[in-house]
């Protein structure tokens, strides 16, 4: 039979699971949502190895919407500006 104690950590060890759970659902949410809405994103997700996988999309994300918004005229002056900023 299982003695009262061990009850209780096995309770508090589910408790502590269930929270660590729901701190990381709350990180990947807040990912999201800055993805989603262009906030400024902390340096640590920059950092993150997911951030740079998706960078090609965001990318084409964007230049199809100022494609789309700007013309082409745009987009290009806009794409050399960046490449010789970053140069």
């Amino acid at each position: 039979m299982t003695s009262r104690p061990d009850t209780d950590l096995r309770a508090e060890n589910e408790r502590l699971s269930a929270a660590v759970i729901e701190l990381q659902n709350q990180r990947v949410e807040e990912w999201v949502r800055l993805i989603r809405y262009g906030a400024v994103v902390p340096r640590s997700i920059e950092d993150s190895l997911s951030w740079k996988l998706t960078r090609p999309v965001r990318l084409a994300q964007t230049a199809t919407r100022v494609l789309r918004r700007d013309g082409l005229h745009t987009f290009a002056a806009t794409v050399r500006a960046r490449l010789r900023r970053n140069a």
